[in-house]
């Protein structure tokens, strides 16, 4: 299947999910409504294709910013929402994970940081002041509640406790029933720490540009929190990062693609990156159709499980997007190649599927077949081709 094709195929994906307010719908036919977290990624992706997929976005989900402590909404002041379902949507919402919680509902730990970093992106491609000046008081209240309901044990990183029994029990991105499960809470995943750590310096970024130096983050806050983070993340053993820490400071030393996502941000040196990267391409992670999401060398590793060792697209294209932007290009260009070849063999590029450990690729059932951070991801890395 040649570029062009796929990229148009691609393009329509995009418009099957574009809903009429102009956001980017998460998926179909499951996860068709918008989401916070796929919401924003999304249009990320789609910066280079149409910047306003990302003004409508940050509009929408700024007006639907919690305003209130409401814990069966796991909602706090400022926090951005991770599921919105209508009326319309309320049969499908019985064949997913969460059923039993009102819409809108909040419980995810990443939406609220990278509602500020999308903010910064956009503005840094289209210089749109306007937008970010209407959106600024939202955006000063994402950065509030980061620095306060986000960190509910005060050790300064950003975790999750949920407070609605019937939501997701991790509110990562890897918020599925097959994922690591860990102790007692609250829970500071890997990656959320690196959205903290670009949220921080993104709205400082904005500040200083666009509001006249308001209410930046002191950078002595800044620094003191990678010192932090190196310290107690790291993982001297396996020269990697732990995948989370638990409400007793235990460490999680499992191997698994979250730390990638530290690679588009700089809350690492890039001596640290070169460790992320070289763990990545090792042979229980790497595969010729991208990162796994968990190693084939650990106990629960499977290569057909929603998040124990699958691959999923979106993943990928998050950490290539940091391989790029660290300078790592031959390996930039190696994952999107594998990408690439997943959509040849497949058809199409769904929410995940498997890599057999003797590097078959195989679809998994279970799969949303049209994902549009799948799509999105893909498309993002064949136009800068």
């Amino acid at each position: 299947m040649d570029v062009e094709t796929v990229k148009h195929k691609l393009e329509e994906d995009i418009h099957k999910l574009r809903d009429w307010r102009g956001f980017i719908r998460a998926g179909s036919p499951r996860f068709n409504v918008l989401f916070g977290r796929d919401s924003l990624i999304t249009s990320w992706q789609l910066m280079d294709y149409d910047p306003e997929i990302a003004a409508v976005t940050l509009k929408i989900l700024a007006a639907l910013q919690s305003r209130e402590i409401d814990p069966e909404r796991d909602a706090d002041p400022g926090k951005i929402l991770h599921e919105m379902w209508d009326d319309e949507s309320t049969d499908d919402i019985e064949t997913l994970h969460l059923d039993r919680v009102p819409y809108p509902y909040y419980g995810s730990i990443d939406s609220t940081p990278l509602f500020i970093i999308v903010a910064e992106k956009y503005f840094e491609k289209t210089n749109d002041g306007y937008l970010i000046k209407k959106i600024w008081p939202n955006l000063v209240k994402a950065k509030n509640w980061i620095l306060s309901h986000g960190d509910s044990n005060n050790d300064d990183f950003l975790d999750y406790e949920r407070k609605n029994p019937n939501g997701p029990y991790n509110q990562g991105w890897k918020d599925g029933k097959e994922s690591p499960q860990f102790g007692k809470r609250p829970i500071a995943l890997v990656e959320v720490q690196g959205y903290k750590y670009e949220a921080l310096r993104a709205f400082s970024a904005l500040s200083n540009l666009v509001a006249a130096g308001e209410d930046p983050v002191p950078l002595d806050c800044i620094k003191r929190f990678q010192e932090k983070f190196l310290n107690k993340f790291f993982w001297p053993d396996e020269q990697y990062f732990y995948l989370a820490i638990d409400g007793d400071e235990n460490p999680y030393g499992i191997i698994a693609s979250n730390a990638g996502h530290l690679l588009f941000t700089n809350l690492i040196t890039k001596s640290y990156k070169e460790k992320i990267v070289r763990r990545l391409f090792q042979k229980d992670l790497w595969t010729p159709y991208g990162i796994r999401t968990h190693s084939k060398q650990d106990k629960d590793f499977q290569p057909f499980s929603y998040q124990l060792g699958s691959v999923w697209p979106y993943d990928n294209w998050l950490i290539a997007e940091g391989l790029r932007a660290s300078g790592f290009l031959n390996e930039y260009q190696i994952v999107k190649e594998s990408l690439f070849r997943a959509y040849s063999e497949l058809g199409h590029l769904p929410e995940l599927y498997a890599v057999t450990e003797n590097d078959q690729l195989k679809k998994i059932p279970r799969a949303n077949p049209l994902q549009a951070w799948s799509s999105a991801g893909l498309l993002n890395l064949l136009i800068r081709e």
